[in-house]
């Protein structure tokens, strides 16, 4: 096996092991109901805190930045997130939590990416929402 082949199946492998385990969890409960509870709904609950946060979630352990770049303008292989036109959903903070937590079918984007928990799924979601509706630097 050449040693392409085997990276290839090492990080299929990863990949599979990171779904499986965010599978197994129990979801957060604003993560449960983010299409139901209106705290969660809205970008009103989001603080700074949140947002410093998800920024350190984002360009660490997610490992956000690999796919949508240091400054969320997005490669070759996800889009954009610093702005608010959404390839993928309407850039609102309850979307944003959908697509951490589901994942988008047919992209390499997984549900709870770099196997982050529900709470820092939400932070990032944070981080990421108010970077693309200029309420924080990146």
């Amino acid at each position: 096996m050449t040693k392409v082949r085997l990276a290839a199946t090492m990080a299929v492998l990863f990949t599979l092991a990171l779904v499986g385990a965010a599978a197994a969890r129990e979801p957060h409960p604003a993560v449960a109901t983010w299409g139901k509870d209106a705290r969660f709904d809205t970008a009103a609950q989001i603080t700074e805190a949140m947002i410093d946060a998800g920024r350190k979630i984002f360009h660490g352990p997610g490992s956000c930045f690999a796919c949508h770049g240091q400054n969320l303008q997005g490669t070759a292989i996800a889009p954009r997130l610093s702005d608010s036109t959404w390839k993928n959903g309407d850039g609102s903070y309850a979307d944003i939590v959908k697509i951490i937590t589901n994942g988008v079918s047919g992209t390499a984007m997984v549900s709870h990416p770099g196997g982050i928990s529900d709470e820092q799924l939400l932070e990032v979601a944070a981080y990421v929402w108010a970077v693309s509706h200029g309420k924080a630097k990146i």
